[in-house]
């Protein structure tokens, strides 16, 4: 399921949260999340399916756990990350299922030790272009998503693709996320895996244990 993993909601603007999603499916995607104020948004709309995300600014090892308990029942939780020794506690943490604000990191914030832990726990790292088009952090964040997919393509930790827009004109149809991608080294096959990823972090899979019985 082609997935927009964070459109910016706000009630007060002419891109309303039912234009955001009308929009998004215009541009053939059929699942956004939905970060701000949507509660009129039904929880499928236009043959869309809208999900609640909530995102959990860079907080202390000590207000995290509280902020992620007190997260809204349903809704999928982001965490901004931060230095490399809370990222670490962030993407093992029960409850967290995506990291997003990579483009913000300085350069090895996110390391092999916290790429296998993501791996393990099958914590989504989000790649935000809206990043890539605003040109005050296009590029940082273009050398940042291309050392992430470094570390995915070793450790095949779930990588989640947002458009980060905030108006109906930031929303990107398949064709240009992958022309964006490209441009930090990602191929058309891994932009499709990473659009219908969500579903791996939301619902992983459970090890399959077999039982021997001795006849």
């Amino acid at each position: 399921m082609i997935t927009d993993a964070c459109v910016f909601t706000n009630q007060d603007s002419a891109a309303t949260p039912r234009r955001l999603v009308l929009t998004a499916k215009s541009c053939c995607i059929s699942r956004v999340i939905l970060c701000g104020n949507a509660a009129d948004v039904p929880a499928s709309y236009a043959g869309v399916t809208t999900l609640r995300g909530k995102i959990i600014g860079k907080q202390n090892s000590r207000t995290f756990p509280d902020a992620v308990r007190t997260s809204p029942k349903g809704c999928v939780v982001m965490v901004s990350a931060g230095e490399n020794s809370f990222n670490r506690i962030a993407v093992s943490t029960k409850g967290v299922h995506l990291l997003t604000n990579i483009a913000d990191l300085p350069k090895g914030g996110f390391d092999h030790v916290t790429a296998k832990m993501a791996a393990d726990h099958i914590t989504g790292v989000v790649l935000d272009l809206s990043c890539i088009i605003h040109p005050r952090s296009r590029r940082t964040a273009l050398l940042r998503y291309a050392e992430i997919l470094l570390l995915q393509r070793k450790y095949h930790f779930p990588l989640v693709i947002a458009s980060g827009a905030e108006d109906l004109f930031g929303i990107k149809n398949v064709a240009e996320t992958i022309a964006l991608c490209s441009l930090f080294g990602m191929t058309r096959a891994e932009v499709y895996a990473a659009q219908n990823s969500l579903d791996a972090v939301l619902s992983p899979s459970m090890p399959v244990t077999i039982v021997v019985v001795e006849p």
